[in-house]
């Protein structure tokens, strides 16, 4: 799913495409997304898409973020909710995505199946042609283990 905030009045701000997991909205030029109005504070908050939610969070700016109308910390965006970055005010949208269809794909017949005799493919060698690769040795562990 692809979501962009979209200025509500046109040339008060830039249309926002939120195309990467975290965004940096404020007036700092090492911003992702940088909004040269004294208003907007220097990092003036955080858009991150996870899971298909969008969320925003307020960094502590001045002049805060309203999201219908609301002062917030942190909220989970919908698509219609009218958000305020400071003076600028936005609407988050769902962008339609290109759906491709696939042709169905048939089943191979039995006859088609490889044979699994030694130096054929699956035995010994992947489908590639390459022998398998080789234990590494290395014991893995969970994070949470350590």
């Amino acid at each position: 799913m692809s979501f962009r905030l979209v200025p509500l009045i046109k040339g008060t701000g830039p249309t926002i495409a939120l195309q990467r997991p975290v965004l940096l909205i404020g007036r700092h030029p090492e911003c992702d997304v940088r909004i040269d109005a004294s208003k907007i504070s220097r990092r003036h908050c955080c858009v991150a898409i996870a899971y298909d939610r969008v969320l925003i969070r307020d960094l502590g700016s001045r002049n805060k973020v309203r999201v219908n109308g609301r002062v917030i910390e942190e909220a989970r965006l919908q698509p219609g909710d009218e958000v305020a970055i400071g003076p600028i005010l936005y609407r988050i949208e769902l962008l339609a995505e290109k759906q491709t269809t696939l042709a169905p794909v048939a089943a191979p017949s039995s006859s088609a199946r490889p044979s699994m005799q030694p130096g054929s493919i699956g035995a010994d060698k992947d489908i590639a042609g390459k022998p398998p690769l080789q234990d590494s040795g290395l014991d893995l562990i969970a994070l949470e283990e350590i």
